[in-house]
């Protein structure tokens, strides 16, 4: 069963290296930007960070800002992708702000495409910004039906 519960300081060493891990991998085309742990803390400033854990291992986290219902941040550590968590995890965002969100892909990242296009996320990219190497996608209403396998903790202390 996937829990998703807040972010709390005992969680930062393994989400940094996590997303050491993941975003070095998923981005390793671009040769020109470094990624590392300690970038974590200020990827997800001031915004709601909430922990993916499965069988007590933290396996991913999402970074959320609040204020434009805006979707920053979705990792999920590799050995445990296509296991449907991503979905439940944005099924979870729907559900816990009670609106749609947006956020941006990288063109370049066919992955993320495929799978925010095959939950239903449509380009709202504006005209003017078409040139940009990133696409804006809005979500659908809602992802998938309410799912007994999702387990939400206390959702208090969750901002960084």
């Amino acid at each position: 069963m996937l829990q998703i519960l807040p972010y709390t300081p005992e969680d930062h060493d393994v989400l940094a290296a996590l997303y050491e891990s993941v975003a070095s991998r998923t981005f390793a085309y671009d040769y020109t930007s470094l990624v590392t742990a300690s970038q974590f803390r200020s990827l997800v400033a001031g915004e709601d960070v909430w922990v993916l854990k499965h069988a007590g291992e933290r396996i991913g986290f999402i970074g959320y800002f609040e204020p434009e219902h805006f979707l920053h941040s979705l990792y999920i550590d590799y050995a445990h992708h296509k296991r449907g968590y991503g979905r439940q995890a944005l099924q979870f965002l729907l559900e816990t702000y009670g609106c749609r969100h947006e956020l941006k892909v990288d063109r370049i990242n066919q992955a993320a495409m495929k799978f925010y296009s095959a939950l239903g996320y449509e380009d709202i990219t504006a005209p003017s910004d078409t040139h940009q190497t990133w696409q804006r996608l809005r979500s659908p209403a809602e992802i998938l039906k309410r799912s007994p396998a999702i387990a939400v903790g206390d959702q208090a202390s969750h901002r960084q």
